[in-house]
Parts: structure tokens; sequence; C-alpha cells
């Protein structure tokens, strides 16, 4: 028990807790901006939902009257969790927004949607605004805190590969190794459509499958150990970043690589930051 309560509340570096936030941020920004050509469409009274009950078929659902201005105050939420304004307010109002847009109209969803309120709600439990924040340079101090918030990310990150893991092996199509081949050939899902040499050779298809299976396995463990940290990241990486070309799942692909960064060690994300902003400082120095 000791163990377990060192790893969730000893204080630590907040840094992690700091790029998931920025990450989220973004990420709501993006996803209510590519709400905005359908609006009325998908949210309002009179559009697709109109006659819609409080309930219907096991489905719950939220009135949104006038969406223009719920959407408004989602991006300026947005904003002020990016930059790190009131973070923890922001964080929940963010979390409450994602709410009532996503269960206005629950038929246009998917995983991708839920993810991103997922990550929403595990920042809002963060002391995400302790660095890189308005928050910060107000009081002019950052301090290592509690990561309990962090650690439930981190678990959740590894359930959904594992539980996708359980699911796939239940699948035929994962089972005899045709998985891939056949959804890169659906036509209302294509990206970029794949060759069709590719896309019909049970070979490639096969070894992606099987290939997949195996990442996503190894990223239930790979990522909590240092030796395989990195290794397993890239396997996701590759995945999702293949899945991102081909196929139009929303903002699934984003959302969970944007999770990674809950194991990323905080040494390496102050060295990126440094990275990043040596050029801008040297850029903005006078030149003699």
């Amino acid at each position: 028990m000791t163990r377990l309560r060192n790893w969730l509340f000893t204080p630590v570096d907040t840094a992690p807790m700091a790029a998931l936030r920025i990450a989220c941020g973004l990420l709501v920004l993006g996803w209510t901006v590519s709400l905005l050509p359908d609006l009325h469409t998908f949210l309002d009274g009179s559009g697709l939902t109109r006659g819609t009950t409080a309930w219907n078929s096991g489905y719950w659902t939220l009135p949104v009257p006038h969406p223009g201005l719920w959407v408004a105050g989602l991006l300026a939420s947005a904003v002020a969790l990016l930059v790190g304004w009131h973070t923890r307010g922001a964080a929940w109002l963010v979390v409450f927004l994602l709410i009532v847009l996503q269960r206005r109209d629950v038929y246009v969803l998917n995983s991708g949607d839920l993810l991103l309120r997922e990550l929403a709600f595990y920042v809002a439990l963060m002391p995400a605004g302790e660095l890189w924040s308005l928050d910060a340079r107000r009081r002019r101090t950052s301090e290592p805190r509690a990561p309990w918030g962090l650690r439930l990310l981190q678990l959740q990150l590894s359930a959904v590969y594992f539980f996708s893991v359980i699911a796939k092996l239940h699948g035929t199509s994962w089972q005899d190794g045709t998985a891939v081949g056949k959804a890169v050939q659906l036509d209302d899902l294509q990206r970029f459509v794949v060759p069709q040499w590719a896309a019909t050779s049970v070979t490639f298809s096969a070894l992606l499958t099987y290939g997949t299976l195996f990442a996503e396995g190894f990223l239930v463990f790979g990522m909590w150990l240092p030796r395989t940290r990195w290794y397993a990241m890239a396997a996701g990486v590759a995945i999702h970043l293949g899945i991102e070309a081909t196929l139009l799942i929303g903002w699934f692909s984003l959302t969970i690589l944007s999770c990674y960064l809950a194991f990323v060690p905080a040494v390496t994300l102050h060295r990126v930051r440094t990275a990043v902003h040596r050029p801008a400082r040297m850029a903005s120095s006078p030149v003699d």
C-alpha cells in the first residue's frame, strides 16, 4: 500500500500534465471549429434532431437553445485551457460543454469524440496549470504536485488497448488476417485511397492485421517500462498515423496520440520546450 500511495500521491514534476493541457486545448479548439459548418444541422432544434425527445431508443439528449452561444463558450473555454488561464475552472467548463454538445445529437458521435471528452475529464483532475500557463506566470512559482490524475489517464490508456485487443481477438476478420484489408476498402471511410493491389493483397492485409494486434498488445505494458517505452510509442504512432491517413474516423487518432504525453518523462518535455524556445529567443534578440 505504501508503494501505491507513493505512486499516486508523491509530488512530481507537472510537465506531462501541462503538455496534456495544451494538447487537450488544441484538440477541443479543432473539434469545435469542425462543428461550425454543420452547427444548426446537428445541434439546432430545427435540424436533424427536431422532434427528438429526452429519451429516444435508449439515448438521452439535451436541448441546446442558441447553439452558436454554446459553441462560442466552448471555444473560449478551450482557449483558456490552452493558455492555462484559471485552468481548473476552464477544464471543467470544457468537460461540461462537451457533454452538452455531444449529448445533443448522439447519432453523429464516434469513439474519437468520446475519447476527447475523457481526456478533458482527466485533465480537469490534474494540476495542469502549474507549469507553462498564465496561472503559473501570475503566481511566479511552480511546484511538484500529486500525480494521481495523471496515473488515472495512464491506466485508462492501457485499458483502451487491452480491451481493444480482447475485442479484436473475438472478431473473425482479425483472426483470419483480413481486418485491415476490409477496412481500407470501405468507400464511405476512405481518406486516402489505398492502391487496389495492396487493399486486396492477402499477405499485405495479414501483415498489417497481425502487426496491429501485436503492437496494441505491446502498448498495454510497453509504455510503462523505460526500456520499451519509446518502441511502444513508435509502434502506436505508426498505427494511428496510418489510420489517420487512410480512414475518416474523426478525432480518434489525434486524441489517443495526445494521451501518449502522459508517459513522456518530464525531463524530455523540458528539453523539447528548451529546444523550441531557443530559436525563438535568438530571433527576438536585438542584432548589433
